[in-house]
């Protein structure tokens, strides 16, 4: 066998072993207060367990619950209205289709103009 083959070979093993740790890293959450609207998001953490705690943690309010997580290549978004009365939230595989389907949901709760506050999105 060939020297630079050898290399060549072990060299493109060791790239693809680092290129497939971060897809590991796919879990996110967005935490709530629904009665102040103060919230969290986490995203590309290593267990769903740690991007829940990430998420409360960035919400700050012993209120905040959990109302959706999001999964590998999955966007999550979040709008709230201009009155901080009503938000919307969603997840879907591209950022810009998650921000419009949080501000639809958003309008669909108030007649104040809603703004996408949000977005975060997982490898």
């Amino acid at each position: 066998m060939h020297p630079m083959i050898s290399v060549a070979g072990v060299f493109t093993v060791a790239m693809l072993a680092i290129d497939a740790g971060p897809a590991l890293a796919a879990y996110g959450a967005l935490a709530l207060d629904e009665t102040t609207l103060q919230y969290g998001f986490s995203a590309n953490e290593a267990t769903q367990a740690k991007a829940d705690d990430a998420a409360l943690k960035k919400c700050g309010s012993g209120k905040c619950k959990i109302v959706f997580r999001t999964a590998a290549r999955e966007c999550g978004a979040i709008a709230i209205d201009d009155n901080s009365t009503a938000w919307g939230g969603a997840k879907r595989p591209q950022r810009a289709s998650a921000g419009l389907a949080a501000n639809r949901s958003c309008q669909r709760r108030t007649k104040s103009q809603c703004k996408i506050r949000s977005i975060e999105c997982n490898r």
